[in-house]
């Protein structure tokens, strides 16, 4: 519901007879607010689909960075030459 149609509502209520009038604009006004929340439910799932599929796009983008960054370092892959294990050298 936007402004123009709630605003329509309440002038519409505001000039409502008491013969009956309000009991029937007050159903219609509930049937409208239902249908609100029902948006507003679908909207709230759709923000968290949203969010929960960046969170994981990110985290498998970070994954493979990673990954790919980790297969080709090649500092652990060879050991480092030490002194103690040279041979012939006092």
């Amino acid at each position: 519901m936007n402004d123009d149609e709630l605003n329509r509502v309440l002038r519409h209520a505001a000039s409502a007879t008491a013969a009956g009038g309000p009991s029937l604009l007050h159903d219609a006004i509930m049937a409208r607010v239902r249908v609100d929340d029902g948006r507003a439910r679908r909207w709230r799932a759709f923000v968290r689909w949203l969010l929960l599929s960046a969170a994981l796009s990110g985290l498998a983008a970070a994954v493979g960075i990673g990954w790919s960054l980790a297969v080709r370092d090649t500092t652990h892959s060879k050991p480092p030459a030490m002194r103690l294990f040279q041979e012939g050298t006092p």
